[in-house]
């Protein structure tokens, strides 16, 4: 890539909403006592010591939070499976007991702010990391750390090619594909671009006409005039040392994103004159998230007599499986509200009331919009007329992320964690067909943002798409047919999963839990909501590498105590105890969707034995 690209102007990227990241593995390291230097280190290859200076945190929870940074990445790093790992020293507070504590560095990691609050802006620290980098120690700046003090940006130009340059660099939130460039770089082995929000600073200042100076990361920034702008860089320098630039990381969440995580790790191991192996850092992590359609499907307060132990005791439940969070496609109220003053008030009650049973069971949640969200179907003239306030009152409520096509944003979204791209789609959209003004289908722009946020995450392992409305042949339920998406397997939305290679459709719309697929792409319709079914069941999937594990658990219950008053004639029974609680869930389905070098192999037990799309 031509160095003219380096003086382009780079933007900035925003993050999604914020989600907690579990890092009790990695214990806070205090340092040691100075009669005992060894005592505050992470022993990994003696042959090979890297420094993180962590600044004290400054932006608030979730953001530039440097010690958990820090932290979490070095975690990662040590836990590798495919390289000989460093010695790992992390230094709170911006800066190590002693000068002294650096020497014998192959790199410095900088996870600090910038500018007047830079750790460097200390004269006496700056002359210390230029004596290291004139011995050929690598330096990587992170964010905020690429934008030095005042008087410093020649010494960051000499040390890792560029930097921030105040009066022309810019640094606004903003949503962005990143795309890794193909110069064969080892710091972009095993790379794969992905679309995110974050603060990403651009309009870089670099070395002018330095062929040192190699991109490694680009994306197209600003939004509405994009241009190809650099957000991570290598440097090698002439004294031997290498550095790295790179202009995100303002969100501690990203870190839990795969391929955002890996080429900093990369970076890290090449900045220490590492050999990077050619598939790049392995960070892969075992991890979980549930889902639970229809959950619970009724407008309840909080607490609701005669419920509320039966609604814990499947939270508890859920919340035992240590999920990162829970999928709900769906009908989380009754919402059968006539006008909009109830739609208002009943909004305000029985959404707040949902989310404070996740909330006290710290349960993080991401949720699709269900018919029951929108009136319940069918859908004459004057009850479509309500669907949109129906929405933007589900909108306000639930705050999902804003990230989907225009119309449709908070209730089509996508999200990433880890190494799989999460979408939510709308099936609800205007129209005419059976059910009246609102067709059940994924159509013309909301189509197009799913076939376009695919192809922007290239980087991902697994895809995962979840909907209200099942495709692949409805399942029956009590009261009759299901609500399926119009088309079926030929439907629009079927078919350019097929054609992304989507790995698994989660649905709702099924008293029960049923497995169908067609080609390698997996559709899990279940669901039974409290209060209307004898039983309930939730989905546990445990993310491992290239493997998605399922497992539907199920447990009975039993109705008793009349009918709980709602708005409209679809009342739950009022008063729902788990029917044998010494035994509790059990698991009735298990599968396993495996991605291997010939293909994706499937496997399923249970009631998750295959049931192929006719």
């Amino acid at each position: 890539m031509k160095m003219g690209l380096l003086r382009r102007h780079v933007t900035t990227l925003a993050v999604i909403g914020a989600v907690a990241v579990l890092i009790g593995s990695c214990a806070k390291t205090e340092p040691g006592p100075d009669g005992d230097p060894e005592a505050h280190r992470d022993r990994g290859d003696k042959g090979v010591r890297v420094v993180f200076i962590a600044a004290d945190p400054s932006h608030g929870q979730g953001h530039h939070d440097w010690d958990q940074d820090a932290r979490f990445v070095r975690h990662c790093l040590l836990a590798a499976a495919n390289i000989q790992p460093p010695t790992v020293d992390i230094y709170d507070h911006g800066w190590p007991p002693k000068d002294a504590d650096l020497d014998g560095a192959d790199a410095i990691v900088f996870f600090t702010d910038g500018r007047d609050m830079h750790t460097l802006k200390d004269p006496a620290r700056l002359a210390k990391i230029d004596e290291l980098a004139g011995k050929g120690v690598g330096l990587a700046f992170l964010h905020y750390s690429i934008d030095p003090p005042d008087g410093a940006q020649g010494k960051f130009l000499k040390w890792i090619g560029g930097c921030y340059k105040v009066g022309q660099s810019q640094n606004p939130i903003n949503t962005a594909t990143v795309s890794i460039v193909k110069n064969g770089h080892p710091i972009s082995n095993g790379c794969g671009g992905y679309r995110v929000e974050d603060e990403w600073y651009f309009d870089l200042g670099f070395r002018p006409d330095d062929p040192a100076v190699v991109p490694i990361a680009t994306g197209g920034l600003p939004p509405r005039e994009p241009t190809d702008q650099v957000l991570a860089w290598a440097y090698e320098r002439g004294d031997g040392g290498r550095g790295f630039g790179f202009s995100g990381g303002h969100y501690h969440q990203n870190w839990r994103i795969e391929p955002f995580r890996k080429l900093i790790l990369n970076a890290i191991v090449w900045t220490a004159g590492m050999d990077v192996p050619a598939k790049g850092v392995d960070t892969t992590q075992t991890w979980r998230f549930v889902s639970i359609p229809g959950f619970p499907g009724a407008d309840l307060e909080y607490p609701q007599p005669g419920w509320e132990d039966t609604l814990g005791y499947v939270l508890d439940a859920i919340k035992a499986e240590r999920p990162e969070f829970v999928l709900v496609a769906g009908n989380l109220v009754t919402g059968q509200w006539p006008d909009k003053e109830t739609i208002q008030t009943s909004a305000e009650k029985y959404y707040t009331a949902w989310k404070q049973r996740m909330e006290a069971h710290g349960l993080t949640y991401y949720t699709a919009i269900g018919d029951h969200e929108i009136g319940g179907r069918p859908w004459p003239p004057e009850k479509a007329a309500l669907v949109s306030f129906m929405k933007r009152q589900y909108l306000r409520h639930l705050a999902m992320p804003l990230n989907g096509p225009l119309r449709l944003r908070g209730t089509a979204f996508s999200f990433l964690h880890e190494n799989t791209l999460f979408m939510a789609v709308d099936v609800f959209e205007s129209g005419e067909g059976p059910q009246g003004g609102i067709v059940c289908r994924v159509s013309g722009e909301q189509l197009e943002w799913v076939e376009q946020t695919i192809a922007a995450n290239p980087g991902v392992e697994h895809i995962v798409v979840m909907g209200h409305a099942p495709v692949l042949g409805p399942p029956p339920t009590e009261a009759g047919d299901a609500l399926g998406l119009e088309g079926g397997v030929e439907s629009p939305l079927w078919q350019a999963m097929k054609r992304h290679g989507v790995d698994l459709y989660l649905c709702g719309q099924a008293d029960g839990a049923t497995c169908t697929q067609d080609s390698a792409v997996m559709q899990v319709a279940h669901g039974g909501p409290l209060g209307r079914h004898p039983r309930v069941n939730y989905l546990v999937a445990t993310v491992t590498g290239g493997r998605i594990t399922l497992e539907a658990r199920e447990v009975e219950v039993i109705h008793e105590g009349g009918t709980l008053p709602q708005t409209g004639d679809n009342g739950p029974s009022a008063i729902v105890r788990i029917a044998d609680e010494p035994k509790g869930f059990s698991t009735i389905g298990a599968a396993t969707l495996a991605s291997t070098e010939g293909g994706d192999r499937i496997e399923t037990t249970g009631c998750f034995a295959p049931t192929a799309q006719p």
